[in-house]
């Protein structure tokens, strides 16, 4: 297994289309921690040629994505940012 690839699973929170029409994907994860219920989110990013996988996305649905991982730093805010680009969607029933 390489060590950027990555699978994530949730529901599908918010899309966003870039003027070039690459799609940016929020999936949301509700984790239980200390009994605690927190809302965690990933920034997924799918291509505009992979028309197979925008085909198959629509806020609110609950998905299993697959993709690799890279991690940046934004100089304008000083963080670093995560963001996976899918290679593969799966839906969950």
């Amino acid at each position: 297994m390489e060590t950027n690839k990555v699978e994530l699973s949730g529901e599908i929170a918010e899309i966003r289309t870039s003027e070039r029409g690459t799609n940016f994907v929020m999936i949301k994860q509700i984790v239980n921690f200390g009994g605690v219920e927190r809302t965690r989110l990933f920034e997924t990013l799918i291509n505009a040629e992979r028309k197979d996988l925008i085909d198959q996305i629509a806020v609110g649905k609950k998905v299993r994505v697959f993709g690799s991982l890279t991690i940046f730093k934004v100089k304008k805010f000083n963080i670093h940012k995560m963001l996976v680009e899918v290679d593969k969607i799966e839906p969950i029933e």
